[in-house]
C-alpha cells in the first residue's frame, strides 16, 4: 500500500507539470498575439498619422516675394507667385488636370484658371514678356518651371516640378478684373496630394506705371 501511494503521487505530479507547461505555452502564445497586435496597431497608427500630416501640409510653398505688374493705366494686370517644393514633400505635377488654381478677387471667385501645362521660362525670367505671353480676354494662370531638365529640342518640357526646382505661377487679370490700390486678392493652389497653398496679398497705395512691384 505505501508503494502504491507514492506511485499515485508521482503520476499526479507529472500531470500537474504537464498542465502547468500547457498553461505556460498558451500564455506565451497569447502574449505573442497581443504583442504582435500591439505592434501592428502602432504601425498602422503611425501610417495614419504620417498620412494625416502629409494631407495637412501643403506640397508647395512660396519661394520669395509675390510680385505684380502695373500696366499703363496704373492697375495691377498680372500677379507672379514663385513656388518650390515644401521640405519633406515629393514632386508635384503642374499639369492642368493634376492641379487647380482658384483666384478670389473683388470681382468674384474663379475656379480652375490654370489654362495649360507647365512651360519652360527664359533665363533670367522676363516678367514683362511673361505678362505679354498670357494676355487674353479672361483670367488666366500659367505655370512656368524656371529650372527644369529639358528633353531634346522640339519636345515639350516636363510639367513636373521636382525637388530643388523653382516654378513661377503667372496670373493675368483682364481689364474688368484689374486691381487698384488697397484691393486684395487670394490665390489658392490645390495639388492632388496635400493641403492647398493659400496666398493673400493687398495692393499697395502707390503703383508705378509699367513696373513690377513686390507685394508684402
Amino acid at each position: 500500500m505505501p508503494g502504491r501511494r507514492k506511485g499515485k503521487k508521482a503520476i499526479v505530479g507529472i500531470e500537474a507539470a504537464i498542465v502547468l507547461i500547457a498553461f505556460v505555452i498558451v500564455a506565451a502564445a497569447l502574449a505573442f498575439v497581443v504583442l504582435n497586435m500591439g505592434m501592428f496597431t502602432t504601425q498602422k497608427s503611425k501610417e495614419v498619422m504620417n498620412q494625416a500630416l502629409n494631407e495637412a501640409s501643403s506640397a508647395l510653398e512660396v519661394d520669395g516675394s509675390v510680385m505684380a505688374y502695373v500696366n499703363a493705366e496704373g492697375k495691377v494686370a498680372a500677379i507672379y507667385i514663385p513656388l518650390k517644393i515644401s521640405p519633406g514633400q515629393q514632386a508635384v505635377d503642374l499639369s492642368t488636370d493634376k492641379i487647380d488654381v482658384v483666384v478670389r478677387l473683388p470681382g468674384g471667385t474663379f475656379q480652375k484658371v490654370n489654362s495649360g501645362v507647365a512651360a519652360p521660362a527664359t533665363t533670367p525670367v522676363n516678367l514683362t514678356k511673361l505678362y505679354e505671353d498670357v494676355t487674353g480676354a479672361s483670367i488666366n494662370a500659367t505655370f512656368y518651371i524656371v529650372q527644369s531638365l529639358q528633353e531634346e529640342e522640339g519636345v515639350p518640357a516636363f510639367s513636373v516640378l521636382e525637388v530643388g526646382e523653382k516654378a513661377l505661377l503667372v496670373i493675368y487679370l483682364p481689364t474688368n478684373l484689374e486691381l487698384g490700390p488697397y484691393q486684395s486678392f487670394t490665390v489658392e493652389i490645390r495639388p492632388l496630394a496635400g493641403a492647398p497653398l493659400t496666398i493673400e496679398r493687398m495692393i499697395p497705395p502707390t503703383l508705378p506705371v509699367g513696373e513690377v512691384i513686390n507685394l508684402v
